[in-house]
């Protein structure tokens, strides 16, 4: 336990150490109300005072500390990440930017959206890296978030960070009612990715004029008028239970009944990208129904109108015909959250809150065990086939904020302590990887550790005007973009910090969605602050990986592989052995001189060819004119024998040539007189 003398001094020295110069004075601080800090041992509860500006370059504390334990309660670290998180979203504005803009090299870009169609479509969020603006992954984004707001909420007062969340909300919530101007339509992309995915360059020359899409009650889109729905929904709720503007509130309410009626009454119901073709670059949609339950799900939840339950049971039951579905949770995919929001809200209905717990149990259980097509990499990475190739930390974090979410759905309903501890554990387990427990010693947030990825994949933060040469200029990107998660390592644990290399430094309005979250929970709750405390910086010259292994690895299987040819050679030789020896033992008789045997085909004399000197040629004649059994030497012929050995030709020499020209013919039979016995052995066969 630490005096609050004590207290205050090392959180007042830990702060000043994160300071930088200002390129402009941060707003003033609205103290906090104190609250109860987690049990334990005891801590003071410090008002926040925001001493870390936004600078130019970043800044880091001097010195490693030796523990993760954390000096006061909020920990300083998680304060600053949560208000990274949200600042992320200030550098991601579009628009006319507002004069408390704390990221100031920004600058108001493309004012004119939505002219193409009539509409002022200015303002909004980029999506991501580049300026396109997509409603899909916004709402989903908006969505997580107010969610976040709702059920963390204690952690934002404590960070001081509610003003910011609501600039944050307000801001996407501001367009997106005018990307719905009336109950029959909604825009939902502005920009192309022909057009923008190939433009590197400031915010200042972003190619004009911008092409605007919609869907409307004549060109559906089910899927993003759901979601856009529950974004409405669950930012109503945040609006009328924690922040008290119970007027905007009632507004974001209008837009959500209106969208969800036209989702589900406008036809044919169908994916989004049959109408608006151009979001197929970027973001197509798999299907609509797990969008109608989302949608569902979060006006039952705002209104607690018991339609809208029996709407989002049968939407599930449509989608679990052949099993309860547990895909990870991403832009695109929503059931699993549902399961759990479901069974958050209806626990005041005994007679449906069964369902629904067994549902998110079920999806719970799948996410917390990694199981197929889910896995941990070898460092404890919550990594899914095929999803996490593009964002792994986004995977991740997802599904850590959907077991918090569970967690604490469980703490209301009384559920069993034991489930709630160990989905708290895999959460933290996925925050600490990261935060900088992992093989890298990398934090994925910019700018809060010199560990962090120096090249995300950010146009306006770059200070390029090429995309040919997107990796070497400038050298170090041009501006800071703090507090933005980016895609994440491999499966393999390894990152690579190339800007060009989208997969893993891309950075995006959804990849932050969960983190603000995930963070503000740490606030509320943690005794230690992040794991990158206690890194320093330079990252470790890891061994490169091959096929999934390591080159050691590769190294080994090869030698093992040689020592298991050796040993099976040996097991062979040793069970043969009486063979090789019978095979050694000719070799070595032939080699003293034993028989020998020629395989060969004796085709006599060729024309015009001498014989060796005092030699006859040979013609065919029968084998029986030789007696093999006088001398093994003789070689064998499949025809007629080859010449016999030298002395045998010396003795054939001094006979006469016709001899050895013709066989010698059989003796004649004797003559058979008329009464001669007829014996069996002389009877003519015919």
């Amino acid at each position: 336990m630490r005096t609050p003398g004590l207290t205050s001094l090392l959180s007042f020295l830990s702060l000043a150490s994160l300071v930088a110069a200002q390129e402009t004075p941060s707003p003033d601080p609205v103290s906090p109300t104190p609250t109860t800090p987690p049990s334990g041992p005891s801590r003071t509860v410090l008002p926040v005072s925001k001493t870390w500006p936004v600078a130019t370059n970043p800044t880091y504390p001097n010195t490693t500390r030796e523990t993760t334990q954390s000096p006061s309660f909020p920990d300083t670290e998680y304060v600053k990440l949560l208000d990274y998180s949200l600042l992320f979203y200030e550098a991601q504005r579009s628009g006319k930017l507002p004069a408390d803009q704390r990221v100031t090299w920004r600058r108001d870009s493309v004012l004119n959206d939505g002219r193409d169609v009539g509409m002022d479509l200015s303002g909004g969020y980029f999506d991501a890296g580049d300026y396109l603006k997509f409603i899909f992954p916004l709402t989903f984004s908006m969505t997580q978030v107010c969610w976040g707001g709702i059920e963390f909420f204690e952690g934002y007062k404590l960070a001081d960070e509610v003003k910011y969340l609501d600039q944050m909300v307000r801001w996407g919530m501001d367009w997106l009612i005018k990307a719905h101007p009336n109950n029959d339509t909604l825009y939902v992309q502005v920009g192309t990715a022909e057009i923008d995915n190939n433009y590197w360059g400031p915010d200042t020359t972003i190619p004009l004029p911008r092409a605007t899409f919609q869907v409307n009650k004549s060109k559906p889109g089910t899927d993003v008028m759901a979601d856009a729905a529950a974004a409405f929904a669950s930012c109503s709720i945040l609006y009328r239970d924690k922040l008290n503007d119970a007027s905007y509130a009632a507004t974001l309410q209008t837009h959500a009944e209106s969208l969800f009626r036209l989702a589900e009454t406008a036809t044919p119901q169908q994916v989004y990208q049959t109408v608006v073709p151009a979001v197929s670059c970027c973001y197509q949609s798999s299907g609509y129904v797990d969008e109608l339950a989302w949608g569902a799900a979060w006006m039952y939840t705002l209104t607690n109108d018991a339609s809208y339950m029996t709407k989002a049971s049968n939407y599930v039951d449509q989608l679990n015909t052949g099993g309860v579905q547990s895909g990870p949770v991403t832009w695109d995919n929503k059931l699993g959250l549902v399961y759990i929001l479901m069974a958050s809200s209806s626990q005041g209905s005994p007679s449906s809150n069964g369902k629904w717990q067994d549902l998110a149990a079920s999806y719970a259980d799948f996410t917390s065990s990694a199981s197929k097509p889910c896995q941990y990499t070898k460092a404890g990475l919550y990594y899914c086939s095929g999803d996490s190739k593009d964002d792994s930390a986004v995977i991740a974090a997802n599904a850590a904020w959907a077991m918090h979410m569970m967690g604490n759905q469980l703490d209301r309903k009384g559920g069993t302590q034991e489930k709630v501890v160990s989905y708290r554990e895999f959460a933290l387990g996925q925050i600490k990887y990261l935060l900088g427990d992992n093989p890298e010693k990398t934090p994925y947030v910019v700018g809060v550790h010199p560990n962090s990825p120096m090249n995300p994949h950010s146009a306006s933060a770059s200070g390029g005007f090429n995309a040919e040469t997107i990796d070497t200029v400038p050298e170090t990107m041009l501006h800071t973009i703090y507090g933005a998660l980016v895609g994440g390592p491999d499966k393999n644990d390894r990152f690579g910090d190339v800007r060009s290399n989208w997969r893993q430094t891309e950075v995006a309005l959804d990849y932050n969605a969960p983190l603000t979250g995930l963070m503000a929970y740490q606030v509320m709750t943690s005794k230690e602050s992040p794991p990158y405390v206690v890194i320093p910086a330079g990252r470790p010259d890891l061994p490169p990986i091959l096929n999934g292994m390591e080159i050691w690895q590769i190294i080994l299987i090869v030698l093992c592989s040689i020592f298991v040819a050796i040993g099976i050679c040996a097991a062979v030789c040793y069970r043969k052995r009486d063979q090789i020896r019978a095979w050694a033992a000719a070799r070595k008789n032939k080699n003293k001189g034993g028989p020998k045997y020629q395989l060969s085909v004796n085709r006599g004399p060729r024309k015009g060819i001498e014989p060796e000197h005092g030699r006859q040629p040979y013609e065919e004649q029968e084998l029986s004119q030789y007696d093999h059994t006088r001398d093994d030497s003789i070689v064998h012929s499949l025809a007629v024998p080859t010449p016999p050995p030298r002395a045998t030709q010396e003795q054939f020499a001094s006979n006469d040539n016709s001899t050895l020209r013709r066989p010698v013919p059989p003796p004649p039979l004797p003559e058979r007189h008329d009464d001669d016995p007829i014996l069996l052995q002389n009877a003519s066969r015919s």
